[in-house]
């Protein structure tokens, strides 16, 4: 279940809240603002007038009279309706999931200019576009869709995109990311793992650590080098040894 706060007018889960004076307040997670939402108002005292009752008859009373409106809305409290929007259950889908919405480029997920040919960000000609230059894995699309259905738990978030390092996808998870935040702009989720998705394709991890004491590949290879440049020398100088004796023989 989600609520629309009333100051920044996103969609925020409903996850804590509290009680004031017998009142609802809930604290936005974006913006901080508090959305009240009171207990019901009371209506205002209906006023009976009497009339005078004429000589010898009953009092009678006379048709209950309302105050102004203006004194009754001044008099009554005003409080905000909390806008609960609860989340749709149908998931995605796939396009949704999987492809860019129009305006941006179908490749990197930039911005499109309508007059443009190409992409300024990928250099992309539009019109050469193929969407089978964009190769998903099942493995990894199938991942993405249970992913939809779980959208703030970030722990999934992580595991997945540590399968798409595994399967070398880390780019094509970012492409997605991007996909979403082109469809959700003010997805804070989106744009995190987008953010992550770019910290991981920086960082350099070396793919094995060597054991202390062991030769690397750049080594031995020095070394046979230097092993054979030996033995060449050697024999060089054997024959010409040999030759200057031969020469010394003619003599």
């Amino acid at each position: 279940m989600k609520f629309q706060c009333d100051a920044c007018e996103r969609l925020v889960p409903l996850e804590t809240y509290r009680t004031e004076a017998g009142g609802l307040v809930v604290t936005c997670g974006r913006c901080g603002a508090d959305s009240r939402v009171g207990p019901p108002a009371t209506t205002a005292p209906r006023t009976e007038v009497w009339a005078a009752p004429a000589a010898g008859a009953a009092p009678t009373p006379s048709v209950p009279v309302m105050p102004p409106s203006d004194s009754w809305s001044a008099s009554a409290p005003v409080t905000p309706t909390l806008r609960v929007v609860r989340s749709e259950s149908a998931p995605l889908t796939d396009d949704a999931l999987f492809e860019p919405p129009p305006g941006v480029c179908p490749k990197c997920v930039a911005p499109r200019r309508e007059e443009a040919l190409s992409c300024p960000q990928c250099g992309l000609v539009y019109v050469n576009y193929q969407p089978e230059e964009q190769p998903l894995s099942d493995v990894l699309a199938d991942a993405w869709r249970k992913l939809a259905a779980r959208w703030e738990d970030w722990d999934a978030h992580d595991r997945l995109m540590t399968l798409a390092v595994g399967r070398g996808e880390l780019a094509m998870v970012g492409r997605l990311y991007r996909i979403r935040l082109a469809r959700a702009p003010d997805d804070a989720v989106a744009r995190r793992g987008r953010d992550e998705v770019v910290r991981r394709a920086t960082l350099v991890v070396p793919s094995s650590v060597e054991p202390a004491g062991t030769p690397s590949v750049f080594r031995r290879l020095k070394t046979v080098a230097v092993g054979v440049g030996v033995i060449v020398v050697l024999v060089l100088a054997v024959l010409v040894f040999q030759l200057l004796r031969t020469l010394s023989a003619g003599y």
